[in-house]
């Protein structure tokens, strides 16, 4: 059997997997990972604290004791925008960026629009840029071309640099403007987002640079080796060692320079 690659999974949902999914995703080669802030199921300030608190007091290390090293993004998802008290969600947020373990602010973003989503969303990349925080953007499975159109506006118009937003859950008709507006973009490897042989011929014709592959996996039909999947297509399609790592962990542990 080859020697498998390391891989840092750049957007994971681990408190939907079970301790055997995660087990399953080590074995396969998955040695780095970061922990997403998703959404909750009654988006109130409360339930939105429990969910960051859950992430990092009791997620992070369950990973680490599975033998996967992680660290975690925390923010307001477009899902789960509370109808009242986000500013008082936003003025706790900066008390989790102490320590190391937390080296984002996300995901936010869009998911169906509107006026509600984009002010939160600016809100967080206001604070995003007074911290100098790097940032994960979601971008919605349902007219994905539309909604990220808009968000690369309000990113350009929000200040923040570039080169600190990664746009996640990009796809073949997404990716090119993503990187041409000077961010990162993440394709997620799992059959509602992302194939991974469509992965494979956006590598090939795009190449590695400022491309993050993950599989988001724990959030709804997610595929806990899809991150290993890719890295095994990628290497089959005879792209080099060099670039396959750095699709599959380089760029991810470039971009969120975990300690």
């Amino acid at each position: 059997m080859p020697e498998l690659l390391q891989l840092f999974d750049a957007h994971l949902h681990p408190e939907a997997l079970s301790d055997q999914d995660l087990e399953s995703m080590r074995f396969f080669g998955v040695e780095r990972a970061l922990v997403v802030a998703h959404h909750v199921p009654e988006p109130t300030p409360k339930a939105l604290r429990k969910h960051f608190d859950d992430l990092v007091q009791r997620q992070l290390p369950r990973l680490e004791r599975l033998g996967i090293r992680a660290w975690a993004a925390l923010g307001v998802h477009p899902r789960c925008i509370p109808r009242r008290g986000l500013s008082e969600v936003l003025a706790h947020l900066p008390d989790y960026f102490q320590g190391g373990r937390v080296v984002a602010l996300g995901e936010t973003g869009l998911h169906a629009g509107g006026i509600e989503e984009e002010e939160a969303f600016l809100e967080q990349l206001a604070l995003a840029r007074q911290l100098k925080l790097r940032v994960v953007v979601h971008s919605p499975r349902v007219d994905k071309e539309r909604h990220t159109r808009r968000l690369l506006t309000l990113l350009r118009e929000s200040g923040v640099l570039p080169s600190r937003v990664l746009v996640d859950h990009a796809n073949g008709r997404t990716v090119r403007n993503i990187l041409g507006c000077g961010h990162w973009a993440g394709l997620s490897l799992n059959p509602e987002e992302l194939k991974a042989e469509r992965a494979v011929a956006l590598v090939r014709r795009l190449g590695s640079e400022r491309l993050v592959l993950n599989s988001d996996a724990g959030d709804g039909a997610g595929d806990i080796l899809g991150l290993a999947r890719g890295a095994h297509l990628l290497t089959k399609a005879k792209l080099s060692e060099r670039v396959v790592k750095r699709v599959a962990h380089d760029n991810a542990a470039r971009f969120y320079r975990p300690r």
